[in-house]
């Protein structure tokens, strides 16, 4: 897989794991779950890790996950990310990192240790997705098909109101 189409199916992968996050989030009785809420909280952690390397690109799909299908959107994302760690690696010994989106070897360098790291939180999502799979299953939750959108008759926030300030 080439250095572009990678790093776009780690952002199309990426977004879909945010919007899933998001509909996790605004099922009511899934957030009432410890354990459940903090795999959730986790997750959102992780695909905000991936803006290391996702920023590069805009989204081109977002596909509509289910919570079944964690393990595997997680498991591609690993290989993903090793392929990228190995292709980054290659341009420095080559001296040749401008090749990646312009970026100088200093800025590849820095790119590859924090990837490093995103593929430390992606392997401890992993084991973690295995408790919160049973635990989904086992209490009979349903996830909704979208996001619930915010309320546009909501009550402004503190803030706004002392100070006036509307969008």
């Amino acid at each position: 897989m080439a250095i572009t189409e990678t790093v776009q199916a780690l952002v199309n992968s990426q977004n879909s794991l945010l919007q899933l996050q998001d509909r996790l989030v605004n099922q009511g009785e899934v957030m009432k779950e410890e354990s459940l809420q903090t795999f959730i909280f986790d997750l959102r952690d992780y695909a905000d890790s991936l803006r290391v390397v996702t920023d590069l690109m805009e989204p081109t799909e977002i596909p509509t996950l289910e919570v079944e299908e964690i393990s595997a959107v997680l498991s591609k994302q690993n290989k993903w990310l090793r392929e990228l760690i190995d292709t980054l690696e290659t341009l420095e010994d080559n001296h040749t990192p401008e090749a990646f989106f312009g970026l100088s070897e200093g800025e590849i360098r820095r790119l590859k240790g924090s990837l490093q790291g995103v593929v430390e939180l992606n392997t401890l999502n992993l084991q973690d997705n295995l408790t919160f799979q049973r635990v989904f299953k086992d209490k009979g939750y349903q996830l909704s098909k979208t996001v619930a959108p915010q309320s546009q008759d909501a009550k402004p926030s503190f803030l706004k109101r002392l100070f006036g300030k509307t969008q």
